[in-house]
């Protein structure tokens, strides 16, 4: 068991190590608030939006993503924030490289770390120097940023940490500056290389189509598929052939219907009834008339006239002559229909036997119009690629030109007016308390640690006291000091000083030996309750 009591004296006894641990503690704090450069913070804020603005209706990338995709796209931008790419622009553009804050030149403090640098460096020329002074520069300035996103926001915070207030809110606003034109021109690179490789191929694409095209139309004109207005001249010809023969199929049954009715209508019908459509003409009305004008005459000179008279025989005479002309006219009309007809039955044979024909070539032509619709369908699809690879070369050049990305700068940086972190007060103060509590730590160690040691001497100190070697008083066995009566002289005076001095020297060093005498004892006797513990431990164990 630890004493407390033993833990306060031993805290009690180690004043000066307290005193020595506090200034200690003091001294370096003192020397880490030299040593440490006043350090401002400025931070600016982007918002990017997954979703690129539309200008078009085709992208290079699909604007709308899953949900549990979009956090991913704004974590890559984090890292195009903090990619090599855009750090070496920042050190270009700031003129970093001759910064000392940044190109390892300069001095933060005291001065320890930048000569421990400069020592453990190696400088190997101008321009070993030169790039040297480039990568510290971007290292130093990667260091020098801190860059995350907001929770589960499109947020994204750009903070600078620098000596000096203007200079951090000037690097985190030309931080956000370039990203920006760094995405930018990420953007315009891709459809710069969409453009380039789509124009690479459109050459072989033209050319294919130009091919396929090319060996349709040789096909046709060797197989005579001559094409006219998107049908074979032969399916025209053979569908006109069909009207056609179809008229004349018509025109045949019309003429010989009235070819049939002309032979059946005698001079009798024609002077009794209505002249039928087939048989009508001007001739034949006239006669009619004129049969008609005599027929009149004729009946009233039978009235008045006797059979025998000269003037009634020449008008039935003159009746007998009209209808004889009337008849003439009948075969006339007769003949000319049939004539018609027989026109008529050879147009229509001629049509039937060329559009047999037609058939029968059709029939040979149809397995080269197999062969002739592969060619076209593979003309058609070259020619499909063709003209999209054509827009979309169009489109992603005038893409290469234009930014769509959507990242807006919502906070600029601005100077801050305090320096981040404790100040130095609270560094020297820090330290002290840190001294002082480990000057009181040690202590209280110590306390505990003879607390420790009594309690294992406890135990054998009855077996231990009859071994323990005793420790003689050699301030006791001095010799007294004689008494004097009368007083001395002065110079007299000196004796007695010197033989108290050397009693209290004498004093001091039997305290010293017996204090030896009992930490050695101390330790045997420690020594053999540790052996005896150990025995005690194994016999149990056995």
């Amino acid at each position: 068991m630890i004493d407390p009591m033993q833990v306060v004296r031993g805290i009690a006894r180690s004043k000066l190590l307290i005193v020595a641990m506090t200034i200690l503690g003091a001294t370096l704090g003192v020397a880490i608030a030299l040593s440490t450069p006043k350090k401002y913070e400025a931070t600016a804020e982007l918002i990017v939006d997954p979703r690129d603005l539309k200008l078009t209706d085709r992208v290079l990338t699909q604007s709308v993503v899953a949900s549990d995709a979009t956090l991913a796209i704004v974590e890559n931008q984090v890292r195009v924030l903090t990619s090599g790419t855009v750090l070496n622009k920042v050190v270009d553009k700031l003129n970093l490289i001759n910064d000392p804050e940044f190109n390892g030149q300069g001095s933060d403090g005291l001065g320890m770390m930048t000569f421990i640098r400069s020592m453990l460096s190696r400088n190997d020329g101008p321009a070993a120097g030169e790039g040297r002074r480039r990568a510290l520069a971007v290292a130093n300035l990667a260091e020098s940023l801190s860059v995350e996103r907001g929770g589960k926001t499109f947020v994204i915070s750009v903070s600078a940490t620098t000596q000096n207030g203007e200079k951090s809110a000037l690097i985190a606003n030309t931080m956000t500056d370039v990203f920006l034109q760094t995405f930018g021109q990420i953007q315009s690179d891709t459809a710069g290389r969409a453009t380039n490789e789509l124009t690479g191929r459109l050459d072989e694409l033209r050319k294919g189509v130009e091919a396929a095209e090319r060996k349709v139309e040789d096909f046709r004109a060797a197989h005579d598929l001559v094409d006219a207005q998107g049908h074979l001249i032969s399916d025209d010809e053979m569908l006109k052939l069909n009207q056609q023969l179809a008229i004349a199929r018509a025109r045949t049954l019309e003429l010989n219907a009235r070819a049939a009715s002309a032979r059946s209508i005698d001079v009798s019908s024609v002077l009794s009834g209505t002249l039928p459509e087939e048989i009508n003409s001007n001739t034949m009305s006239e006669l009619r008339s004129h049969y008609a004008t005599l027929k009149q005459e004729a009946d009233r000179a039978a009235i008045r006239l006797g059979p025998r008279h000269p003037e009634l025989q020449a008008l039935n005479a003159q009746l007998a002559g009209s209808r004889e002309r009337i008849a003439g006219e009948l075969r006339r009309i007769a003949s000319s229909l049939q004539v018609d007809l027989r026109r008529a039955v050879q147009l229509e044979q001629d049509l039937a036997s060329r559009l047999a024909q037609l058939k029968v070539r059709s029939g040979d032509v149809n397995s080269d119009l197999v062969t002739l619709r592969e060619l076209e369908r593979e003309a058609a699809a070259k020619r499909s690629v063709y003209e999209q690879y054509l827009l979309r070369a169009k489109e992603t050049g005038e893409q290469k030109d234009i930014n769509t990305a959507n990242i807006n700068v919502i906070s600029k940086a601005f100077a801050p007016l305090e320096p981040n972190g404790p100040s130095r007060a609270m560094t020297v103060l820090a330290g002290l308390l840190a001294g002082l509590a480990s000057g009181v730590g040690l202590g209280a160690m110590r306390g505990a640690y003879a607390s420790l040691r009594e309690t294992a001497d406890s135990r054998p100190r009855r077996r231990a006291e009859g071994r323990r070697t005793p420790i003689e008083d050699k301030a006791s066995k001095a010799p007294p000091v004689p008494p004097h009566a009368e007083p001395v002289p002065y110079p007299q005076q000196q004796y007695p000083r010197a033989s108290s001095d050397e009693a209290s020297q004498a004093s001091k060093a039997a305290e010293q030996q017996a204090s030896i005498e009992e930490i050695r004892a101390s330790l045997r006797e420690f020594r053999e309750a540790v052996r005896e513990l150990t025995e005690s431990r194994s016999r149990r164990h056995f």
